[in-house]
């Protein structure tokens, strides 16, 4: 039970972060809102290390750098894949890919077994991924091969990330977390500098922003950061492969921010969805 209220826990939170970090994207560039969210993440996650722990274990810190360069290759090739479209199958299609990359791991590596129903649960589940993160239009196109391919990279990536974070001791507090957000954000923050230095196309007007747009700024990387810690533990009390399958539901916390902030309508694909994703994670949580 714990498992798939932290499970489900985390992929709302990374939907709310998600939710924030594409508003905030609309007054400073994606990039950057990635790099200063990370940074805020990245303080929050120090703050509250007196209260988990921040022990200095080599194997959670290797573990945790090796999420934090895959957190810098799944995020430029998620924006990447979104920019190139159509997003209403590259999105869902990277969050199934996250689900299925630790869910092989977790029965091949880590002998996980599940009832015929448990594994019914979980492939709805997948199904529910894939209706959430749809968005319905009118002009639905195939997406190219360069979109596809990265599109899967992002997915690929992001189903590693949760496999390094689970492979670090449990006895290693925020160490792991912590580490993936110093490697992430150092990664991306160079990134910018030698861009920068190359094209100089970086104006400071681009920095003279409300504060209002940088408090959601902020806010992302703590909702970000609140995720990887909801994961974090999640894993330490079950199974990978039920948080990871649980964690790709994050398109339906960006939903609901959408449908009650911005009162954007629920297509009825999305609708069924969520009561599949529901459904599935109530069969879950009984034990089975």
């Amino acid at each position: 039970m714990i498992t798939v209220l932290l499970g489900f826990a985390t992929s709302l939170v990374y939907g709310f972060a998600d939710f924030f970090g594409a508003l905030s994207s609309r007054k400073l560039k994606p990039l950057f809102v990635t790099l200063f969210s990370g940074l805020g993440g990245l303080f929050f996650l120090l703050l509250m290390s007196p209260v988990f722990g921040l022990p200095a274990n080599p194997d959670a810190i290797f573990w945790g750098v090796l999420a934090g360069l895959g957190s810098a290759v799944a995020i430029t090739a998620l924006y990447a894949s979104l920019a190139i479209g159509p997003i209403s199958i590259l999105s869902p299609l990277g969050a199934v890919m996250s689900a299925l990359i630790p869910m092989f791991f977790g029965v091949i590596f880590k002998g996980e077994q599940f009832t015929t129903v448990g594994w019914f649960a979980l492939l709805g589940i997948l199904v529910a991924v894939g209706l959430v993160g749809f968005v319905p239009s009118d002009d639905i196109r195939l997406p190219s091969a360069k979109g596809l391919l990265l599109g899967l990279t992002a997915g690929t990536f992001i189903g590693l990330i949760l496999i390094f974070i689970n492979q670090a001791p449990t006895t290693s507090g925020l160490t792991s977390v912590v580490v993936m957000r110093g490697v992430s954000a150092t990664t991306i923050g160079l990134f910018v500098l030698v861009s920068f230095l190359i094209n100089k196309n970086v104006s400071r007007s681009e920095f003279s922003l409300g504060y209002k747009v940088w408090l959601m700024v902020a806010f992302t990387g703590i909702l970000d950061s609140s995720a990887n810690v909801f994961f974090l533990f999640a894993m330490r009390f079950g199974s990978l492969t039920v948080v990871s399958v649980l964690t790709a539901l994050y398109p339906l916390g960006t939903l609901i921010l959408a449908r009650v902030i911005l009162k954007e309508k629920i297509a009825k694909v999305q609708l069924a969805g969520v009561l599949l994703a529901l459904t599935c994670s109530a069969l879950l949580a009984s034990g089975i």
